[in-house]
């Protein structure tokens, strides 16, 4: 089972100090060894992961890429690419969802065969499917 994990639980992994890191960090603990699984997230957080990290959280720089680094090696990136963004577009204006980026990502993720979106967003937790994709939390799933 392909799983991909949303940018805030990626940033629990990598920040224990947010208040959802607990249940994330227990979560992913939990299936990382389990060889039926394989994780992705999309690589186009990256950026935004240093930004966060490095310019909010004050942690050092060094620090902040060799996490990353660590984060990338048992969480494969997924990069996004246009057909995400056409299928995006096509979704915001049927009102499917008014998270633009948030649907840029759950189209990647159905693009990259994955099952299963993990996150703490409660809007696309209340979704619970998009388009045959189930949307989970961390907390006592899978």
């Amino acid at each position: 089972m392909k799983i991909f994990l949303d940018a805030n639980i990626c940033l629990d992994l990598l920040d224990t100090t947010r208040p959802t890191s607990r249940a994330s960090v227990a979560w992913y603990m939990g299936h990382k060894d389990d060889v039926s699984l394989s994780f992705h997230f999309s690589g186009d957080f990256i950026t935004t992961f240093y930004y966060i990290l490095t310019e909010r959280k004050k942690i050092d720089k060094y620090k902040v890429v060799q996490a990353i680094d660590l984060l990338c090696m048992e969480v494969t990136p997924f990069y996004l690419n246009h057909t995400d963004f056409v299928e995006a577009k096509n979704s915001f204006f049927n009102n499917i969802c008014d998270d633009f980026e948030d649907l840029m990502v759950l189209h990647s993720t159905l693009r990259a065969g994955c099952t299963t979106f993990m996150t703490n967003d409660n809007v696309l937790l209340n979704m619970s499917v998009y388009k045959g994709l189930l949307v989970q939390s961390t907390k006592g799933n899978i």
